[in-house]
């Protein structure tokens, strides 16, 4: 499905391009490896091995959880048949206890709205930057209207120039006000440039991590950089 929309789009600009038109209306694509540029960036090789650090304790911890949940049941189970309704009882809900608080750590660290999901994001955010800066730099140099990345699992368009932009005409014809669709961080973007990010967006438009999908719980941090689509393995047993 990527590779068909990435065609449908190219076909449709080369269209555009290949109109009868004066040199200033010739709409010029480029597209980017991100995942190779950012294997190779200081920023982010450094995001990776912190990453690494936050998860390899988070891991400890659930062991350690598990370790003595282990040691829990083993011992009421051996137990049980001697142990008066109550203590068996207290048992039972202490065992319980400690397996909700165990999973309440799993999804809380790895779930689809975890902590991993915001850690990733935050220490990537220097490495987007940086690359978005050089993005922006080589696209105004090249004149550039549209630029992909070809490393996206998704078709991802990454620079825009703004001439090309319908969004306001668009507005009037439905008669909504200009001033309620546009945040205030648009206000400082650059004519010709891609406008700042929406909120909780990498900026320049690039894909945050990958969400597992509900009820996967993931265990060990993406290998390899950037850390946006990370494994989804078997929870910890």
């Amino acid at each position: 499905m990527r590779s068909i929309i990435f065609a449908v789009v190219v076909l449709v600009f080369a269209a555009v391009a290949g109109t009868p038109r004066s040199a200033d209306a010739q709409v010029r694509i480029g597209y980017i490896d991100a995942t190779k540029l950012l294997k190779q960036m200081p920023e982010a090789t450094d995001a990776e091995s912190h990453l690494n650090q936050i998860v390899a304790q988070w891991n400890k911890e659930v062991a350690d959880m598990q370790s003595e949940l282990t040691r829990k049941q083993n011992d009421y189970d051996r137990k049980k048949l001697i142990m008066s309704d109550a203590e068996r009882s207290a048992a039972e809900f202490d065992i319980a206890d400690l397996k909700k608080r165990i999973e309440n750590f799993r999804q809380g660290k790895f779930g689809p709205n975890g902590e991993l999901y915001t850690q990733q994001e935050t220490l990537m955010k220097n490495a987007y930057d940086k690359l978005n800066k050089a993005l922006e730099e080589v696209a105004l140099d090249g004149k550039y209207d549209y630029v992909f990345d070809k490393s996206a699992k998704e078709l991802a368009l990454l620079y825009t120039n703004a001439k090309f932009d319908l969004t306001t005409a668009v507005a009037k014809k439905l008669g909504i006000e200009t001033n309620d669709i546009f945040s205030p961080l648009l206000k400082n973007s650059k004519p010709g440039t891609n406008p700042a990010p929406p909120p909780n967006m990498p900026p320049g438009g690039m894909p945050p991590p990958t969400r597992p999908q509900p009820g996967q719980v993931i265990t060990t941090p993406p290998q390899g950089v950037p850390p946006v689509n990370p494994p989804v393995n078997t929870p910890i047993k």
